[in-house]
């Protein structure tokens, strides 16, 4: 949707003049008490919905977009631009007044019902925005007996529909003077102005779109049978925000005792019931803990809700209870009558207060309503169809223990508002009544203070980095980089996130090699927007080529409650997301050659619950609004690719490498090398080699010894060599973007890696590399480049990488031109991807090492540190048997001391981008 930033100079006379005036969402709300009422003073008439399952007709040139969202039975709100029948009025022009609103048109939906009906009532739930609330344009609804409306029995004029902040979300009601008779109806619009409520755009959209239609007529005998009230309520578990509620079963078990249900979140608090289908809301009854209230609200509403203010805790843009009290002195349950006999909603909320200090305590929750159907039971999931359909890598997670030959368990790491440590995760068993099934929990609890944290889970830093005092949780992180990595394909991930305010649980996946800002957010939920699921595609490089392209999803209860199976499917056309097997959001953007939008490279998953601070902001240092204790489950991942699909296979440089495995692949000779891993020196330090915010693995690295070093790797069907490579970076250089810069770009020679293969390992051809240059961390740290070779011959059977030769090259630093020495150039890891069928993968053998140019006793090694807490098991200590090749060296000593300098200090940030 392009939109133009309006000015005063747009007449807002003009956005709200139709032919027939205009109708706010106050006036037409305070119809709806009357929405069923008989003419003549008779007996309130049953009415349903007899338009739930019709797909519509329209005389827009526009595609018509989701026809059957309309009509679905939910008038949920399930995203901004999400959950809606969509068609257009004409094409926007942001050189035109109003952006060219004047030259659309009006269009309609028309729908035709099963047979003539006496219709009472018109419901338009219109499309709805989170920070917005819009004027639609020229609304008007006719209802005829005839397919070409030669014969209208009901025209309500055109006249624009303004929403306010207090009746978002609700419906137009059009409710009709007196019954009348007809089988087709047409709903119309010319698009619609939208008004920011939390800053000053605004602008015109040719958008029309409607979350659900609803035609009210008088139910048959049958119909009006179907359709009695009932408890909608019972069994059912409320969505709780806050603190984690005590006994949350016992609200809707049926018993009005004092086994309570307790919201465990002091003072005001707020829950609600969130429902698949729309019920026509007759009565409520209340049961609550005998005492004296300050005030008891009750709610129904045409959907969960869109924001939660962070002040209040309370959600935001709420219109008149259909119950309200204060100073109440509670005894009995409370019988609430619903203001003109019913009201439409799929959500029931309460929003109670006993006192400031004390929790609310629930006796049992039942909802008289009616309704055209009851069936609250969700779809079964089914895999979206796709040609990525063989699973090739998954994890149950129904091992006692987790898998660490599949994934890292980040130790140490202060990340936001928390300290990621081996204690916050692990297997849980029979969530779900069976037993045997387990799932991985990812547990973010809240210590305190930072003392107590440290002391309980321990900590790594990174030089000069403080522990602030907000950074007083443990969460937890698992990845799979450097164990396993695919490039395309198809990952489903089900699981249960964990909300309240500051709580952020994440499904993504990084570059193996971590190029650029290469990203995909399979899932990040915010846990103060409980009902919004982002998806996001980051690529380009931060501040440079960065850019980002996401959607969102949302459906009628809030994603925290039930297990979902978040998916997406990475092709090189496209990337999608779908959740539950519906597709929510697809992208194409491409910004090639600049950056690569579509991630033409491998990618590992990450799994993680990040905690306060950055996106997802503070928590609540009240603790009433943050569960203080919580999980983020994940039953499975599985990742599906095509049948004879291209494998990703690495090289980590480790002094023992594992033995050849299906991803990993070992060299059968390396010479002139020498270790580099977790020495004190510049270019020892493992904390210099890094992508930023996130973990540090570039503890196993070599350089070039006397002579340029030289790896040799033995293997069929390499088809593309990445390597991760560092430069150093100039002392004392940082510019305004906090950026340093790689000596590589102030070289007076060349100092680039050579790529070769070979049939026989005999003779050899060399190929370009292409180089990607990504952000520049300052100096102390090294420069990240990464350099590629793509489409390597098929007929090679050797690769060969050598390093470069930095005899008699300089660089241009301080206004001298400074010599290159080895260690100024180092290789940190190598990716390969191999045809699948290039290897019998059930029989892998270990290579065999050759003798290295350079003895291991005429290099003098540096002294280690020892790390400040545990480390997770290296790859090496799982994958048996193990090969340790011939050591060519350790880490050596600085050869040019670089300046003294603190590294990052402050709380390291996920993504430097957010």
């Amino acid at each position: 949707m392009k939109l133009s930033k309006m000015t005063a100079s747009v007449a807002l006379a003009a956005l709200v003049v139709g032919s027939g005036g205009v109708v706010t969402a106050s006036t037409a709300a305070a119809a709806d008490g009357d929405s069923v009422a008989a003419t003549g003073g008779e007996k309130a008439a049953v009415t349903i919905n007899v338009l739930k399952g019709k797909v519509p007709t329209t005389n827009a040139p526009d595609t018509l977009r989701a026809p059957e969202e309309a009509t679905d039975g939910s008038a949920a709100y399930k995203g901004d631009e999400a959950g809606v029948t969509e068609i257009a009025a004409g094409t926007e022009n942001d050189k035109l007044e109003m952006n060219g609103w004047n030259t659309w048109k009006d269009v309609y939906l028309q729908y035709g019902l099963d047979a003539p009906r006496e219709i009472r009532e018109v419901r338009l739930h219109h499309n709805q925005y989170s920070t917005s609330i819009s004027t639609f344009k020229n609304v008007r609804v006719q209802i005829a007996t005839d397919e070409e409306f030669a014969n209208v029995v009901y025209d309500s004029n055109t006249a624009d529909y303004q929403e306010t902040r207090q009746t978002k979300g609700q419906p137009q009601i059009f409710t009709l003077p007196q019954p009348v008779t007809g089988q087709y109806v047409r709903v119309w619009q010319r698009g619609h102005y939208i008004e920011s409520t939390t800053g000053s755009w605004k602008g015109m959209s040719n958008k029309v779109r409607f979350r659900e239609i609803e035609v009210m007529a008088t139910a048959t005998e049958d119909e009006a049978k179907q359709a009695a009230p009932r408890n909608v309520a019972a069994k059912k578990i409320p969505y709780v925000y806050g603190l984690t509620p005590s006994n949350i079963e016992a609200i809707t078990d049926g018993k009005w005792d004092d086994n309570y249900a307790v919201h465990n979140t002091p003072g005001e608090s707020w829950l609600q019931f969130e429902f698949k289908n729309t019920y026509d809301v007759t009565g409520i009854r209340l049961g609550l803990e005998p005492g004296t209230y300050e005030s008891v609200q009750a709610y129904v509403l045409s959907g969960p809700a869109t924001s939660i203010s962070k002040s209040t805790g309370l959600p935001e843009g709420a219109p008149a209870p259909v119950y309200a009290a204060s100073n109440l002195e509670v005894k009995d349950p409370i019988e609430v009558a619903i203001p003109g006999g019913s009201q439409k909603g799929s959500t029931v909320r309460f929003v109670i207060k006993k006192d400031a200090k004390s929790p609310v305590k629930y006796s049992e929750v039942e909802i008289q309503a009616s309704g055209d159907s009851f069936d609250e039971t969700d779809a079964a999931y089914v895999a979206p169809t796709s040609a990525y359909d063989t699973l090739v890598w998954a994890d149950e997670f129904d091992s006692p223990t987790i898998d660490e030959s599949k994934w890292n368990i980040i130790d140490g790491m202060a990340n936001h508002g928390a300290i990621y440590n081996r204690k916050a995760v692990g297997i849980k068993k029979g969530l779900e009544g069976d037993k045997d099934n387990g799932y991985l929990a990812i547990t973010s609890k809240n210590y305190g203070t930072k003392e107590a944290l440290k002391d309980a889970v321990g900590w790594d830093p990174y030089p000069g980095q403080p522990l602030n005092d907000k950074q007083t949780w443990s969460s937890g992180r698992l990845e799979s980089k450097n164990k396993y990595s695919f490039e395309y394909g198809r990952m489903a991930v089900r699981a249960k996130v964990n909300d309240s305010q500051g709580i952020w649980p994440a499904i993504w996946m990084l570059a193996q090699d971590e190029t650029g800002h290469d990203e995909i957010d399979v899932l990040e939920y915010l846990g103060q927007e409980p009902w919004t699921a982002y998806m996001t595609n980051h690529f380009g490089v931060l501040k440079h080529t960065y850019s980002k392209h996401h959607g969102t999803a949302g459906i009628y209860e809030a994603w925290s409650q039930k297990f979902h199976v978040y998916e997406v499917e990475w092709s090189p056309e496209k990337i999608t997301w779908s959740i539950d097997g519906k597709q929510w959001f697809s992208t194409s953007k491409d910004c090639s050659p600049s950056c690569d939008s579509r991630h033409t490279l491998p990618m590992f998953p990450i799994l993680e619950t990040q905690v306060g601070d950055g996106w997802v902001g503070d928590v609540d240092y009240t603790k009433r609004w943050t569960k203080q204790d919580s999980d983020f489950l994940v039953d499975w991942v599985r990742v599906y690719q095509k049948a004879d699909q291209d494998r990703v296979r690495f090289d980590d440089l480790e002094e023992e490498r594992p033995a050849n495995g299906i991803y990993r692949l070992a060299p059968v000779s390396q010479d002139n090398v020498i270790a580099k891993t977790t020495g004190d020196g510049p270019a020892d330090n493992k904390n210099h080699f890094f992508y930023g915010g996130q973990p540090r693995y570039e503890d196993s690295r070599l350089v070039s010894a006397d002579e340029p070093g030289e790896i040799i790797y033995k293997a069929d069907g390499i088809k593309e060599v990445r390597l991760t490579t560092y430069y150093k970076t100039v002392p004392g250089y940082r510019d305004g973007n906090d950026e340093g810069k790689s000596i590589r770009s102030l070289l007076t020679g060349k100092l680039d890696f050579t790529v070769m293969t070979s049939v026989d390992g005999k003779k050899w051809d060399s190929h370009e590399l292409t180089v990607h240059d990504n952000f520049v961390e300052p100096s102390p740290a090294y420069a990240r480049h990464t350099m590629y070779v793509r489409d390597l011959p098929a007929s090679a059977a050797y690769v060969k990488l050598m390093f470069p030769k930095v005899d008699g090259v300089t660089y241009r630093a301080g206004g001298k031109d400074v010599p290159v020495v080895s260690e100024d150039v180092q290789l940190a890891k190598v990716t390969f991807l191999q045809k699948k069928h290039a290897v019998d993968w059930t029989d892998l053998t270990p290579a065999t090492p050759v003798k290295p140019s350079v003895p291991w006793s005429e290099l003098t090694p540096a002294t280690p540190v020892k790390p400040s807490v545990p480390t997770s098991p290296v790859a090496s200590e799982l994958a048996k048997p193990n090969k340790r090749l011939p050591n060519t060296g350790v880490a050596i000593g600085s050869l040019v001391a670089l300046s003294a300098g603190l590294l990052g200090a402050g709380v390291v940030m996920r993504r430097r981008a957010e």
